[in-house]
């Protein structure tokens, strides 16, 4: 998280809006198109390479971040990145069509961002710095959920300590039997921001534990997905070597004993010269998604450009911004067969 601590640092400390949250088309769209099928109806990428998510849709001129599918597939959330704060976004599908997106019913008012399902799909995790129970101004971000009530969603929850400490715990992800990943910066870890480890056991988190040398580093390293069966983990570190670019996404298989191996890079397949991060798999197990800046506009030309064109880009998704991207997981499974037999 530290890598976007400019959108932490523009938060603003402000209340709800009087009127509703209604939903609309993406920004430059008239209206929105008809879309049917999974995936918010979009067509699944069948090169071994990233393309841009439901461009123009989802992915838009300004900065979209962080996935979150519902286990049956009718729900789709992402993280729009505000000029003051940011909100958590939902399409759904209904009666076979997707409808545009809105404001998630439990998101608007303070800095949410980063959803994710619980296996059941009954419970969805996120971050926030919304106020505790009885006080009236937002603190450091923390790990809610809320639950499903009568089809909609019901009031968000802070489970408390020890899974929220009073500093700031990011981007959680959790396993078919419960347990919960996230990041932090806390006392005692390896450097910058560490990836810890939770279970829910008879009630309870347990003790988040720091997953050590093989996964972390000096430098920063954040927003972790780990798999629904607990063998791998997915996340962006600044510690394991330069990599492709600004930041890269690698990966660590876990071991039968439940020990982690030596996080690798995914390559360039999947990463790029820009910022590559928020990795999160598909609950069918299908496509990795995650969020980048890369762009296909040069650096420079010899030629300048003019003003429409310009414009013309800057209105367009892949423009520098955040968008999300989605590819093939099968990247996966290849470097699970790659790390077979690397130092442990």
């Amino acid at each position: 998280m530290k890598q976007i601590s400019w959108l932490l640092a523009a938060v603003l400390l402000v209340g709800c809006g009087t009127g509703p949250l209604t939903s609309s088309p993406a920004p430059g769209m008239t209206s929105f198109p008809v879309l049917e099928g999974d995936y918010v109806g979009q067509t699944p990428p069948s090169a071994a390479e990233p393309a841009v998510f439901a461009p123009d849709i989802i992915s838009t001129a300004h900065d979209e971040r962080d996935t979150a599918i519902a286990p049956d597939g009718d729900e789709f959330y992402y993280t729009q990145l505000g000029p003051s704060f940011p909100v958590i976004m939902m399409v759904k599908r209904q009666n076979g069509r997707w409808l545009p997106p809105t404001v998630a019913s439990f998101s608007g008012c303070y800095g949410d961002l980063e959803p994710c399902f619980a296996a059941d799909g009954q419970r969805l995790y996120f971050v926030s710095n919304r106020p505790l129970a009885g006080q009236s101004e937002p603190k450091d971000y923390d790990i809610w959920y809320v639950e499903r009530s009568t089809g909609d969603w019901g009031k968000p929850v802070n489970p408390g300590a020890p899974l929220n400490t009073d500093r700031n715990e990011f981007y959680p992800s959790l396993t078919a039997d419960g347990q919960l990943i996230f990041c932090a910066s806390h006392d005692g870890g390896l450097g910058g921001e560490d990836l810890y480890l939770t279970r829910y056991f008879e009630g309870a988190w347990s003790v988040p534990a720091n997953l050590g040398a093989n996964v972390n580093t000096a430098a920063d390293d954040y927003n972790p997905f780990i798999a629904a069966d607990g063998s791998y983990i997915i996340y962006t570190s600044h510690g394991w070597g330069a990599g492709q670019g600004s930041g890269d996404l690698w990966i660590s298989f876990r071991n039968a004993d439940g020990t982690w191996r030596q996080a690798i890079n995914m390559g360039a397949r999947v990463n790029s010269s820009s910022f590559d991060y928020c990795p999160k798999v598909t609950p069918d197990g299908r496509y990795l998604f995650f969020t980048s800046n890369r762009s296909p506009y040069p650096t420079f030309t010899k030629t300048p450009v003019d003003y429409p064109t310009l414009v013309d880009r800057l209105s367009r998704c892949r423009n520098g911004r955040h968008d999300l991207y989605w590819m093939p997981a099968v990247v996966i499974e290849e470097l699970r067969t790659a790390s077979t037999g690397m130092a442990r």
